[in-house]
């Protein structure tokens, strides 16, 4: 994430707003990812994050089973405090526009090397 945000071009910039189609609408040839050079993201991409997103959370479930805790309780627990971080984060996105962008996302790098930090050393 860090590394997007420093090598970010000027494409990537020129780009105001970020429409979600049920396919891409660009005809260029060379356009051979699933987001477009005018930011257009299509259901296959989104499908293949819910995707990865769900086997993260498989994994977790995994290794619910293997703590002595009451497994309902922490995914009730892990539910209730996703819900609340997904709508902070709809909320934050919608108050702050475009103007965060490259800020939150070099903040999100910035914990996420911090949690990788963590787990290796303490």
């Amino acid at each position: 994430m860090l590394y997007e945000v420093f090598t970010a071009d000027e494409s990537d910039t020129d780009s105001d707003d970020l429409d979600v189609n049920d396919d891409v609408t660009n005809t260029d040839s060379d356009t051979v990812t699933a987001t477009s050079k005018h930011g257009h993201i299509n259901h296959h991409t989104i499908f293949t994050l819910a995707v990865a997103t769900s086997i993260d959370a498989m994994a977790a479930g995994f290794t619910l089973n293997l703590l002595a805790l009451n497994a309902w309780l922490a995914c009730l627990i892990i539910a209730v405090v996703t819900a609340i971080f997904g709508w902070l984060g709809i909320y934050l996105g919608r108050r702050s526009g475009t103007w965060l962008e490259d800020k939150a996302e070099a903040l999100g790098g910035i914990v996420l090397i911090a949690i990788g930090l963590k787990v290796m050393f303490f």
